[in-house]
């Protein structure tokens, strides 16, 4: 069993100098503001809904394959297929080819295919080469886009099927 001596030892070995101390992950993520400094913590689009995450290790690939969240979605790894979420961030290192619609959708990885989005945030080292439909664009500097931009007509085209 635990003591209050042996809880306050512990906290007096980590408070050492020299101690070792691992820092928490690293998580980014779409922000309001796309700027060339380092990037906040990722924040989740609602508390409501939870992160789902597919960490670095995971690569997905299917034909005709489809991911769904009604949350908002990390993608550390590669995906081969759409992806359809309120909010998806394909993060620094990632990869994903096919179709991602979601209401916000951050790049700082690698996309082709196509986007669509009501607002769509490429951040500094995003390389994508994708058609983009959207509501509201963020093209950070030093950010590499090649393809096309169109305005979305309609809200229904940049709306995620997330039935």
């Amino acid at each position: 069993m635990f003591s209050r001596d042996s809880r306050a030892e512990t906290r007096a070995d980590a408070a050492k100098p020299g101690a070792i101390s691992t820092p928490p992950p690293r998580f980014s993520g779409p922000i309001g503001v796309v700027s060339n400094a380092a990037a906040p913590s990722y924040q989740p689009a609602s508390p409501d809904r939870p992160t789902s995450i597919l960490g670095p290790d995971i690569s997905i690939y299917g034909e005709q394959l489809i991911l769904k969240t009604k949350g908002s979605l990390l993608i550390q790894g590669h995906i081969e297929g759409d992806v359809h979420g309120e909010t998806v961030t394909v993060d620094d290192g990632a990869h994903v080819k096919g179709v991602i619609t979601a209401r916000t959708i951050a790049i700082q990885g690698g996309v082709k295919g196509e986007l669509k989005g009501s607002n769509v945030i490429l951040h500094e080292h995003s390389v994508v080469e994708a058609d983009i439909i959207q509501e509201r664009l963020t093209v950070a500097d030093g950010a590499h886009f090649e393809g096309s931009v169109k305005k979305a007509k309609d809200a229904s085209e940049v709306t995620p099927d997330l039935s």
